[in-house]
């Protein structure tokens, strides 16, 4: 493993900062300790890659559990009917594209900031004012970019469309997070390595991400079958009548 001279110092000291033998073990993993020398050289970009790959996996995931059906004629090409497998659609490479781009970079900045303004700090009250700041400021933005990016994803064209979906989720997922947060940081000081945290964050992020998704995605098949259903309800009704005059004269 190649790490760049200037940063052996930061590494070694991110390294050795475990917290149980299985953070210890998990260290030691080739692979993660590749993935940690290139957070560690380059923390913006593979903070992207992370996330844009986790955002086009989160979409696939998605459509396999809301149970999302992907239909194709038998004269398709050999691409699309694999694509239509692995449920795999032009919204994924958007969510890839909002994680690399909007995602990872905005999480990175405010990480940034927050370790800023809290550094040195170590007082009960710091500790305190640093837990209010993410719940009642940083989560609350990071909750209204990512539904208003899966208002736009999700086929909503006009500011009163984006706005709607933003109002109905918005509540919901926050206190989601509020609640998950807490338990997260816990379980992150705890039983994480240091130079694992945005990943292991980025993961419960995911997790929230998908469940919303799928909620998101089933409220929409549902909408779509009653629609369908009120359609065809109305087609029945005009032939019934339309047949019934047809009689009686």
């Amino acid at each position: 493993m190649i790490v760049p001279r200037g940063l052996k110092t930061q590494y070694n000291i991110l390294k050795f900062n475990c917290f149980s033998k299985f953070s210890f073990d998990l260290m030691k993993n080739p692979l993660v300790a590749r993935y940690v020398a290139a957070l560690v050289a380059r923390p913006l970009l593979t903070k992207c890659y992370t996330s844009g790959f986790l955002g086009f996996f989160q979409e696939i995931l998605a459509n396999h559990i809301a149970g999302v059906k992907f239909k194709t004629s038998k004269d398709a090409a050999l691409s699309a009917r694999i694509m239509a497998v692995c449920k795999m659609d032009g919204r994924a490479v958007k969510m890839a594209l909002y994680g690399f781009f909007i995602s990872a970079p905005m999480n990175h900045y405010m990480g940034l900031w927050m370790q800023k303004w809290f550094a040195g700090r170590t007082s009960i009250k710091s500790k305190i004012g640093h837990l209010c700041a993410q719940m009642f400021l940083v989560a609350p933005i990071q909750t209204l970019v990512f539904l208003m990016s899966m208002s736009w994803i999700g086929g909503a064209t006009t500011s009163k469309d984006i706005h709607a979906r933003v109002r109905m989720g918005f509540v919901k997922m926050l206190t989601l997070t509020w609640l998950i947060q807490p338990s997260a940081s816990f379980v992150a000081t705890r039983f994480v390595p240091a130079p694992l945290w945005s990943l292991f964050f980025q993961l419960v992020g995911f997790s929230v991400g998908t469940y919303f998704n799928v909620k998101i995605k089933k409220q929409a098949m549902m909408v779509k079958a009653a629609k369908k259903k009120h359609s065809h309800d109305d087609s029945s009704s005009s032939s019934s009548s339309s047949s019934s005059s047809s009689d009686s004269e």
